[in-house]
C-alpha cells in the first residue's frame, strides 16, 4: 500500500494515502455543511427582516366627512343646487401582502347635517349613510415616519332620508316622506400616515373622490338630473398595526 512520509515533533512516520485521502474527503464534508448552515442562518435572516419591515394586519378607527353637491327643482319652487353634508365615523381593515401592496375592507356611517336647501324642505329632512368597500392599496415604507398610500375602492352605498314633521311637507320631493335605497358607490384617493410606533400611526388626513349611482330608477323630483353623483370623502384617525413590526 503507497504511503506518504509524515514529520511530526521530529519523528517520521508512515500514513497510508488512503488515509490522508479520507481526512481530505471528511474535511470537505465538513466544510460544505458549513456554508449550507451559514446560507441557511442568511436565508432564514433576510425572511424574518422582510416580514420586520411592514405590519401584516391594520385597523383604523377614523372620523369620516362626505360632502355631496345635489342639484334638482322644487314642484312650485325654485331650482335648488346645493350640497348635503354627513358626518360619523368608521374604520378600515387591511391586510398587507409586501410592504407596498395590500387589501383593504373599508366602512362607514354617517348622519346629514346642516341642509342648505331652501324652505320647507331644508327644515324638515332627516338622513344617514351607510357605506361599505373594498379595494387594493398602495403604500410608500421608506426610512422616513411619513408613509404615503394610494387606494381605489369598489362597493356600495346605503342612505336612508326621512321627514322630521309631516310627510305632507317633503310628500313631492320624496314621494311618501321617506325614502331608502342601496346604490353601487366607488372611491379613488389617498393620504398618509405618521409612524409614532412600531404599532401605532397617526393618520392626519384621507382624501377620496367618491362616485355613487343613486337616482338611476327613481322618479321623484329630488332625484331629477341626480343619476350620477360626485362627492368629497375625508377621512382622519389612527392606525394600530398586527404582527410583522408591530409585534416587536
Amino acid at each position: 500500500m503507497p504511503t506518504v512520509d509524515r514529520t511530526d515533533r521530529g519523528e517520521s512516520k508512515n500514513v497510508p494515502l488512503i488515509f490522508k485521502s479520507n481526512l481530505d474527503r471528511k474535511g470537505e464534508i465538513e466544510m460544505r455543511r458549513y456554508f449550507v448552515l451559514v446560507g441557511l442562518l442568511l436565508l432564514t435572516a433576510g425572511l424574518a427582516l422582510a416580514q420586520g419591515e411592514y405590519p401584516k394586519v391594520e385597523t383604523s378607527p377614523a372620523f369620516m366627512y362626505i360632502r355631496t353637491p345635489i342639484s334638482f327643482s322644487i314642484p312650485g319652487g325654485p331650482s335648488v343646487s346645493q350640497s348635503f353634508n354627513c358626518a360619523g365615523g368608521g374604520g378600515t381593515l387591511a391586510y398587507n401582502f409586501s410592504s407596498a401592496i395590500g387589501i383593504a375592507a373599508d366602512l362607514g356611517g354617517c348622519k346629514y347635517f346642516g341642509q342648505t336647501i331652501p324652505a320647507p324642505i331644508s327644515s324638515n329632512v332627516d338622513g344617514t349613510a351607510f357605506t361599505f368597500l373594498f379595494g387594493p392599496r398602495l403604500t410608500y415604507r421608506g426610512s422616513s415616519p411619513f408613509r404615503p398610500f394610494a387606494e381605489v375602492n369598489f362597493g356600495g352605498m346605503r342612505i336612508g332620508v326621512s321627514c322630521k314633521n309631516s310627510n305632507s311637507t317633503c310628500s313631492e320631493s320624496f314621494g311618501t316622506g321617506t325614502y331608502s335605497k342601496t346604490a353601487f358607490a366607488m372611491t379613488a384617493g389617498g393620504g398618509f400616515d405618521i409612524r409614532l410606533t412600531n404599532k401605532i400611526s397617526l393618520r392626519p388626513v384621507q382624501a377620496e373622490y367618491l362616485y355613487t349611482r343613486f337616482g338611476n330608477d327613481c322618479s321623484l323630483q329630488v332625484c331629477t338630473f341626480n343619476n350620477n353623483q360626485n362627492s368629497f370623502r375625508l377621512k382622519s384617525g389612527i392606525v394600530i398595526g398586527w404582527g410583522g413590526s408591530a409585534s416587536k
